[in-house]
């Protein structure tokens, strides 16, 4: 399994397989007469959100709010989730186990029909459900016609998981595993947009392998590549969750994150040079013993909201910065 946000569903890739979703759930909410059909995702840090809810006019809630449901809420949908099996719920009321779920307490669903939907790997990404408001007694036939309803999602989870390795592998570097100029670009003007909306300051610190050459020729290109990988393992342990970070050239890696201060990347710059202290490099193929560490110089730029630079102009300031830096460390 592939997911690199926290909803699938807010993806907008996803947004072709929504659409057939929708009609989907809205299909198979009219042919077995409920109340309300779902696509419900589950997270395991968050819990569960409804993705998609049926557009007809018994559902007595139309849109979905995009709230979670947290992983302890006693939901049908948990049961679904744990047992990674179907369960249909015919009448709920007098139940103990579902004495406590908001859905039968508050909304006053007392039948419930859910499906697993699985990667392909077998990891749960929600359920396919179905409420009603008053008992059912579905039929086999019923039950398969959601098997169907089921399997059309699942096939698009193939798809997005075979989409997301072809999108990883051409926003990845190679050497370093990390984003490469364009998988950093992207992300980074995700980033700036939501800095925008929310006020924050940005962040951009740009650091360069001093000597590539000297690594190069003097040891070796295998030798140059582990140094390379040295600033990339770094520069990965150094900045903090929120961050992002890439290699978007031969020897030239960037940060960029939301910030106070300038303080704030200092520090990530001096985690950067610590960790570089304790590298020692032994690469079987080189030209003579690696007796020195990577050495960087780097680059850091603030800008304050309101942002008004685009991240080319950003990019450029702190690349100066850098220069700056190399150029002193060379006196």
């Amino acid at each position: 399994m592939l997911k690199t946000i926290d909803w699938l569903t807010q993806d907008e890739a996803m947004q072709v397989s929504l659409d057939k979703w929708q009609r989907v759930v809205d299909l198979m909410t009219n042919l077995l007469g409920a109340t309300a059909g779902y696509v419900v995702e589950y997270n395991e840090k968050f819990g569960y959100r409804a993705a998609l809810t049926s557009r007809n006019p018994e559902n007595p809630y139309p849109t979905v709010s995009g709230k979670p449901q947290s992983l302890d809420s006693n939901v049908y949908c948990r049961k679904v989730v744990q047992s990674k099996a179907n369960h249909y719920e015919s009448d709920a009321r007098g139940k103990p186990e579902w004495a406590d779920n908001p859905e039968l307490i508050e909304d006053g669903y007392i039948s419930y029909f859910g499906l697993p939907l699985l990667w392909p790997n077998g990891v749960v990404f929600g359920t396919l459900c179905v409420f009603d408001t008053k008992p059912t007694g579905y039929d086999q036939t019923q039950k398969e016609l959601m098997e169907v309803f089921r399997d059309l999602i699942e096939a698009d989870l193939r798809l997005y998981e075979q989409f997301e390795i072809m999108r990883t592998l051409s926003m990845s570097d190679p050497l370093t595993g990390m984003n490469n100029r364009a998988g950093f670009e992207l992300l980074a003007h995700q980033k700036i947009r939501i800095a925008k909306r929310y006020h924050h300051n940005i962040g951009i610190i740009f650091i360069d392998l001093d000597n590539m050459k000297h690594w190069n020729d003097d040891y070796g290109h295998a030798a140059g590549d582990a140094a390379l990988r040295a600033v990339g393992d770094a520069i990965t342990a150094s900045i903090r969750e929120v961050d992002i970070c890439g290699r978007i050239g031969g020897d030239e890696f960037a940060v960029l994150g939301y910030v106070r201060n300038r303080g704030d990347l200092t520090t990530i710059i001096s985690r950067v040079r610590n960790a570089l202290g304790q590298v020692k490099l032994t690469v079987p193929t080189s030209k003579s013993p690696i007796r020195e560490t990577p050495q960087i110089s780097s680059g850091a730029s603030v800008f304050f909201e309101p942002l008004d630079k685009s991240l080319e102009d950003m990019m450029a300031v702190a690349d100066l910065e850098m220069y700056r830096d190399k150029r002193s460390r060379q006196k």
